[in-house]
């Protein structure tokens, strides 16, 4: 079996740098790390952006951002625009606001300020832990060692069997688990303490504080503080924008010039429009508040949203490492790394016949036990069904339930009894 070192790409036929060569067969040639993520994530700008896997209601015609995340955008672009379009000139007009220079930049600013937050939560790392095979095609296995202060692979000379069970306890040194380390069994690797694998994105991300389908982005180590300057400075937006445009819209004003019936009802059905497009937003203004009060609860505790609703508390002194106020951290992986697509794909195999090696056989280490096998493909989990049944721990309760109907079933009691009357 293959040993997890680094992966030598100086090898013969292999070019040490530089793009993929003209006429390159479909291995062995180098290509970009971004386009074989095995994750859901989702690459922009040449590997450059990164944003999250979020598959509810999709919309293909602007390359499947979610739902969620397009209302985000209208609920801040739109109130902005009818805000410099509308409000903006009624204030300066009936207010007199001098300078009135002040209040356009001033305005603009808090804007910007809150669209550039939003697309650096939406567009950034949050930190993601690279999985194992990726560890081993690139060959960083020492230097994420030197970054983390634990080797990622976990125990040295093993290898993961794909039982949860073994795994667990023997992939992780005891010195670490002590400390709060875990295996994750889809990554194979050994995540630190606040660490943990995103189901939408699948790869597990560093201080994971939960998935937002709103900026379609896991929230983490690396874009916590983002997250929390967009909510903020979107919360003061609300404060100024829906005020000044439920004023400029809703407001009485002295007009002597005639109106038509037409006109009048016309108007009234913008104003019907624009009525429920500003309670839409307001509403959407009061959860923000809300969600601005939860985390200031959780940044004031020194939790994560995962850490507060499993009930679990931080594992490590909230001075050394608080939600908001501490280190980002380096960025464990590079996106735009050449790698070697034959590398790539030995150490894909690599890891999938250790994790499949005590399940092929049908025993466990004890020789006995099964263990279930997950066939790997990128972005999805399937579990092949073990020859013999899992233990009770791993089987779903209304599986439980139909396994015990079926056990005392008449047939079933008289082929036992049959088996036991049999010499």
């Amino acid at each position: 079996m293959a040993e997890n070192g680094p992966v030598d790409l100086e090898a013969p036929g292999v070019p040490s740098e530089g793009p993929p060569l003209a006429g390159a067969t479909r291995f062995g040639r180098r290509v970009r790390l971004f386009t074989r993520w095995p994750g859901r994530s989702r690459f922009a700008c040449e590997g450059r952006c990164v944003t999250g896997g979020e598959d509810e209601c999709p919309v293909k015609v602007l390359g499947g951002i979610s739902c969620a995340s397009i209302a985000t955008w209208l609920c801040i672009l739109v109130p902005s625009a009818v805000y410099f379009a509308v409000a903006f000139p009624n204030i300066v007009r009936l207010w007199d606001v001098q300078p009135a220079r002040l209040l356009l930049m001033a305005s603009l600013a808090l804007i910007s300020a809150t669209v550039v937050l939003l697309v650096a939560t939406c567009c950034s790392d949050p930190g993601i832990i690279p999985r194992r095979h990726v560890v081993i095609a690139t060959g960083s296995r020492a230097r994420l060692e030197a970054m983390l202060g634990h080797d990622l692979l976990g125990t040295a000379g093993r290898e993961p069997t794909g039982d949860p069970l073994e795994d667990a306890e023997h992939m992780v040194p005891p010195e670490l688990r002590k400390r709060g380390y875990r295996w994750c069994h889809t990554c194979e690797i050994v995540r630190p303490p606040r660490a943990s694998h995103c189901s939408d994105c699948d790869h597990c991300v560093m201080r994971f504080d939960h998935h937002c389908p709103f900026v379609n982005n896991c929230i983490g180590q690396r874009n916590y503080h983002f997250f929390i300057g967009f909510t903020t400075a979107a919360m003061i937006l609300a404060a100024i924008v829906l005020p000044s445009l439920m004023w400029g819209l809703f407001s009485k004003r002295n007009d002597t010039t005639k109106v038509t019936e037409g006109s009048m009802l016309m108007a009234a059905w913008l104003r019907f429009v624009a009525m429920c497009g500003v309670g839409v937003v307001a509403a959407s203004a009061a959860a923000l508040f809300l969600l601005w009060i939860y985390h200031l609860m959780l940044v004031l505790t020194g939790r994560t949203t995962k850490e507060h609703l499993t009930g679990r508390g931080p594992p490590l002194d909230v001075h050394n490492e608080p939600t908001l106020c501490a280190r980002r951290g380096p960025r464990l992986f590079d996106p735009r790394e050449w790698v070697d697509s034959a590398a790539m794909f030995d150490a894909i195999r690599v890891s999938g016949s250790a994790s499949s090696g005590s399940g092929a056989t049908g025993a466990g280490r004890d020789g006995q036990r099964p263990t279930a096998v997950a066939a790997r493909r990128p972005g999805r989990r399937k579990f092949v069904a073990p020859a013999q049944p899992l233990p009770p721990r791993f089987v779903a309760a209304h599986l439980r339930a139909a396994r015990q109907d079926a056990d005392q079933s008449p047939s079933s009691q008289a082929t036992q009894h049959g088996d036991l009357a049999d010499p």
